[in-house]
């Protein structure tokens, strides 16, 4: 027994010594450590085949694009069809023109003429303009021109022409020229004012033409209105525009022709001619045949005296 008992002890005493309790934890650790390795590979291993792995899943829904894509076709088909029904609908066509002149210078069976080809064209793609042009085209003395479309075929145009200036004779026949130049035939004298025209090709068809140029038009206007607005010496009798030389002929009531030049400053010509008649009253009295304010800085005229000479000069120069 003694033996037994010495044997059991010297294990109790091992077991329960430091070192056995140093070696039984290395081994722990060691044989933790190898299955925590082990688990930690396995778990990277798992997870590269989880990205590595292609999953596929069937696609119940429809897809988006597509029918967005068939909405679109759809959508643009009636569009389309709508802009071209109402573009291009007989309903939506030009069948009715009114044609309202504000002043008598119009000739409305003219204007009625000049856009008939627009009768029956789309309404909503018919260009107003083109309209316009074609009116003014046919009567250029048109100064305005109104153009409104009626849903869903009517057409209405108001036309208002330039204000009359002149009216003259042509071969026989009566004419009012408008502020623009622009020869409206008429059966009678419309206006007071009477102008006469030299060297006006008489073969041209002069009917609704623009034949005078606009600006020469206005130094006319301009000269006249300088004349009655500040000097009562001059009393006009006759007026005679040269239309090669640019040129307008005043004649007074007391004989006297004055000279202007269209295509230059009436108020300068008119202020040299105010100062004459102020300074040179006597000489005036005494008669004079012409005077002539087309050279700058100066005034030329011919006394009574001379009558003979001076009118024998001037048909030298214009016939």
């Amino acid at each position: 027994m003694s033996f037994l008992q010495n044997i059991f002890k010297k294990y109790k005493n091992y077991f329960s010594s430091k070192n056995f309790k140093r070696n039984l934890k290395q081994e722990k650790i060691k044989l933790y450590s190898q299955i925590e390795s082990k688990n930690k590979y396995t778990s990277k291993r798992n997870k590269y085949k989880l990205f590595k792995t292609k999953l596929e899943f069937e696609n119940t829904f429809p897809d988006i694009k597509k029918i967005n894509f068939y909405y679109f076709l759809i959508g643009s088909f009636l569009i389309l069809s709508t802009v071209y029904v109402i573009a291009f609908s007989h309903y939506f066509t030009i069948k009715s023109i009114d044609i309202i002149k504000e002043d008598e210078l119009i000739n409305i069976d003219l204007a009625y003429k000049s856009i008939e080809k627009y009768r029956y064209k789309s309404f909503f793609t018919l260009d107003k303009n083109l309209v316009s042009e074609a009116l003014v085209s046919h009567q250029p003395n048109i100064k305005v021109v109104d153009i409104k479309k009626i849903i869903p075929d009517n057409l209405k145009i108001i036309l208002k022409s330039y204000d009359s200036f002149f009216d003259t004779k042509i071969n026989q026949k009566n004419y009012t020229i408008t502020q623009n130049g622009v020869f409206i035939p008429s059966k009678e004298s419309k206006n007071t004012k009477q102008i006469e025209i030299i060297g006006l090709n008489n073969s041209l068809f002069l009917d609704y033409k623009q034949v005078l140029n606009k600006n020469y038009i206005n130094n006319i206007k301009q000269i006249e209105n300088l004349i009655l607005e500040n000097t009562s010496l001059i009393e006009i009798e006759k007026e005679v525009y040269f239309l090669k030389e640019q040129e307008l002929h005043l004649t007074t009531k007391d004989g006297i022709v004055i000279i202007f030049d269209l295509t230059k400053e009436p108020k300068v010509q008119f202020d040299k001619l105010n100062i004459f008649f102020k300074k040179h009253l006597s000489v005036i009295k005494s008669g004079i045949v012409y005077i002539d304010l087309r050279i700058n800085q100066k005034i030329i005229y011919c006394p009574k005296s001379d009558e003979f000479q001076c009118k024998l000069n001037l048909k030298s120069i214009y016939e």
